[in-house]
């Protein structure tokens, strides 16, 4: 169905010994044929496109000039562009998708903890074991460090990562002096800027400890400074060749995980420090990576 305006603007072109056109229009419609068939786009858009196509081809068999049928070509390159903004938005619906897993998974966790502090709160009535005493503050004191100041969407995804260290092993520490929410970036940007960063260093810490029998560490800092945010993750890794450093945090860059990756993170990463007109620097001592941003504190003015 998507073709028909297409295939009787080919069989009109030949008729009217305009192959130049008819040339043209067979390549658009193989490139609409594997557009339509790779991307599920919204019927509707297929439908208008359709409409529009027609009415190229109406006019340009009223007025007998097989050139204007070279119009059907221009609802396709607005569907491409659209195409690219649909992408976008899906893109953010995906990432408030998952905030809003993350924030109900810290909801229940904030309710499980309040549950298990009844329960703490009782038996140190009963008795006085240093051991216990001890437990409870740490674990507590962790769950304080990390929600105390951040956005529901920053805490949720602190403690997501937390608890994806703590199932693969690995410690991950935060030392946050300042709130990660007062960061000069976008709720979307923010998600994704916490998350590639995290992750990474968790997969590679979990690699480490995998290879070397030892628990892999994290360590993630953010602070203030003279109206720049500095934002440092040290974790440990394996050894990475020098063709992978060399190609790190840039267009081309691949990945340090284990297995065939891309190194998109690294990618994203570097896109939204430039962005926000930030600097990267990282470095590879030993099995330690140290990664290290700097994003001055400037708002973006508000669109109007």
């Amino acid at each position: 169905m998507q073709l028909v305006p297409l295939i009787l603007a080919i069989i009109w072109t030949i008729w009217l010994k305009g192959y130049f056109v008819t040339f043209l229009l067979v390549v658009v419609s193989i490139a609409q044929f594997y557009f339509y068939k790779k991307e599920p786009l919204p019927s509707l858009w297929k439908r208008v496109t359709i409409v529009m196509q027609l009415f190229w081809l109406l006019a340009a068999f009223l007025t007998n000039t097989s050139y204007i049928t070279i119009g059907i070509i221009l609802p396709l390159v607005a569907l491409f562009f659209m195409r690219i903004s649909l992408h976008k938005e899906q893109e953010k619906l995906a990432v408030i998708s998952a905030n809003y897993e993350q924030q109900m998974e810290l909801l229940y966790e904030l309710r499980k903890q309040r549950h298990d502090l009844q329960k703490h709160t009782s038996a140190l009535l009963h008795a006085r074991s240093e051991k216990h005493i001890s437990e409870l503050h740490t674990r507590y004191t962790q769950i304080d460090g990390i929600l105390r100041g951040e956005s529901n969407v920053v805490a949720g995804a602190l403690y997501a990562y937390n608890e994806q260290a703590r199932e693969k092993g690995v410690s991950l520490e935060y030392h946050i002096q300042h709130a990660i929410s007062g960061l000069p970036l976008s709720e979307y940007e923010l998600i994704s800027f916490i998350g590639n960063i995290l992750e990474n260093s968790i997969d590679s810490a979990h690699d480490f400890s995998i290879s070397s029998n030892k628990q892999g560490k994290i360590l993630f800092s953010c602070r203030k400074q003279s109206g720049v945010w500095v934002i440092i993750c040290k974790n440990d890794t394996l050894p990475l060749d020098d063709h992978i450093i060399e190609r790190i945090y840039t267009s081309k860059s691949i990945s340090t995980k284990t297995g065939n990756h891309e190194g998109i993170g690294t990618q994203e990463i570097m896109r939204i420090v430039k962005a926000n007109k930030g600097t990267l620097d990282f470095s590879v001592i030993g099995d330690q990576f140290t990664l290290k941003i700097k994003i001055p504190d400037v708002r973006k003015p508000a669109s109007l």
